[in-house]
């Protein structure tokens, strides 16, 4: 194989790679819409309580927004403003049950979670 031609295969393997790492960074929940399957607990700064049915998930920095839809209304979550949820992966993911804090101690599941823009989550809090 020529010089030249071990230098082109390296450029495309190294071009190949940047386009992988590049596209995972960006594969689960960085664009405006996208759904995602878990949050990082660190990234999450505050999780006001919209409704029954709506979490809006500020994240931490300029690390955006997410909006946590439940598959069903859930009893006394907007009544409570507050939610407790157990993981032990430091994530909080769409199979983790929400449960509302007492006295209601009702049980929610996350339908989704999706990523919003700002002006997504101005209205949902100004909902609340």
């Amino acid at each position: 194989m020529s010089q030249l031609a071990r230098i082109l295969i390296g450029a495309f393997a190294a071009l190949a790679a940047v386009v992988f790492m590049v596209g995972a960074s960006h594969a689960e929940g960085e664009n405006i819409g996208d759904t995602q399957q878990c949050i990082a607990l660190q990234y999450i700064d505050r999780t006001p309580v919209i409704d029954n049915q709506t979490i809006l998930v500020e994240m931490k920095g300029n690390g955006g927004y997410k909006r946590i839809d439940l598959v069903n209304r859930c009893s006394g979550l907007r009544l409570q403003d507050g939610f407790a949820y157990a993981t032990s992966i430091n994530r909080l993911c769409t199979s983790d049950p929400l449960r509302v804090i007492e006295p209601v101690g009702s049980i929610c599941m996350i339908k989704q979670i999706v990523t919003i823009d700002e002006a997504e989550a101005k209205t949902l809090l100004a909902k609340r």
